[in-house]
């Protein structure tokens, strides 16, 4: 490659896995400059022919054909995540490099193991945590940046709405409603959790010190969680809250933050209500008010054209392993310390 103006190579991309998340990864990489969709693998007929028919593909019932494609550069790995560690793990030793859906895996344990494989392996490994690129998160991180409401020390952050189709989100839809099984990795913290989490992590520059959570499962499953809660403390004295549920008829900010010179909410709801800014500072007695609209999509290009950028200026890709070990060293805190009833503390 010789960079995004013109690269010589474009990086030819497999798909394991054609559900409804699978499909959305097609579409991005279709329409990103510098890569090719190249193919894709499903055990479902109609998946595989919907995806022929709308990309152009070739396609495989079986996912190791796909890992033994010579022509394709990098995996995407978009099952439900029950699967990740297994088919993660195959294409680490067919020598593939990985994207893997958010989350990497079922626990932290899984993630070492297929963090560790990809090492000694010497294969490139990330994962689409693609709300870096949501327009709020952008905007949170450079007003923090930017000292705009001097020294913050509380953040909330939650995605808490009410939806009746979340469970069956879905190539199966109702059918087979899977973020509400257990075995399949379901619950609202496996699901949100990897993104709020990451996001938090970026902007607190100190080591996290302890966690203390709670799961519940009150409206749409006995098995897994509808809505989860949890409280960091971080070195400096920095606290956060960090709230996912689909049980709020009335959904809370997306974001609240406190400054010593300013505070911050942003209008909470489904991703495409988190607009307007509404920033208010104060200098003695006098408060001044402004509000942003932030341009809002259901699903970001971002993380792509950054990998894509990575890629031909020869660096890593976004999304480094060492930062979803630690994401899912938060989550493993949270589900421990719901069990325990007590906080946890962090090496």
């Amino acid at each position: 490659m010789i960079g995004i103006e013109g690269m010589e190579n474009v990086v030819k991309m497999g798909l394991l896995g054609l559900g409804r998340m699978g499909q959305i990864h097609c579409r991005l990489i279709r329409d990103c400059p510098g890569l090719e969709l190249s193919a894709g693998s499903s055990g479902s007929a109609q998946l595989r022919r919907d995806a022929a028919r709308s990309f152009g593909i070739r396609t495989y019932e079986d996912h190791e054909v796909l890992l033994r494609d010579p022509r394709i550069d990098w995996i995407v790995i978009a099952t439900t995540t029950d699967r990740h560690r297994e088919w993660a793990l195959k294409a680490i030793a067919a020598g593939k490099n990985l994207i893997i859906e958010k989350p990497i895996a079922l626990t932290l344990e899984e993630t070492e193991e297929i963090i560790d494989a990809a090492e000694r392996a010497d294969v490139q490994l990330t994962v689409y945590n693609s709300r870096r690129w949501d327009a709020d998160f952008l905007y949170v991180r450079r007003l923090l940046a930017e000292g705009s409401l001097g020294e913050v020390y509380r953040i909330e952050s939650r995605f808490t709405h009410f939806n009746p189709g979340w469970g069956g989100w879905g190539a199966q839809g109702e059918e087979n409603p899977w973020r509400l099984k257990k075995a399949y990795g379901g619950g609202i913290l496996s699901d949100w959790g990897p993104h709020l989490f990451d996001q938090i992590l970026l902007l607190v520059d100190s080591p996290l010190q302890s966690v203390f959570g709670r799961l519940y499962s009150k409206i749409w499953s006995d098995e897994v969680d509808d809505h989860f809660w949890s409280e960091l403390l971080f070195d400096g004295g920095v606290t956060v809250c960090v709230e996912a549920s689909n049980n709020h008829r009335i959904p809370q900010s997306r974001w609240f933050i406190l400054g010593s010179e300013g505070t911050l909410r942003i209008q909470g709801g489904s991703p495409s209500s988190w607009s307007p800014a509404l920033i208010r500072q104060s200098s003695g007695e006098t408060i001044q008010e402004t509000s942003h609209e932030l341009p809002q999509v259901e699903i970001s290009t971002g993380y792509y054209q950054d990998f894509v950028k990575a890629l031909s200026a020869g660096n890593p890709p976004p999304v480094q392993p060492t930062q979803v070990l630690q994401v899912m060293r938060v989550i493993e805190a949270v589900r421990q310390s719901s069990a325990s009833g007590s906080s946890l503390s962090l090496p």
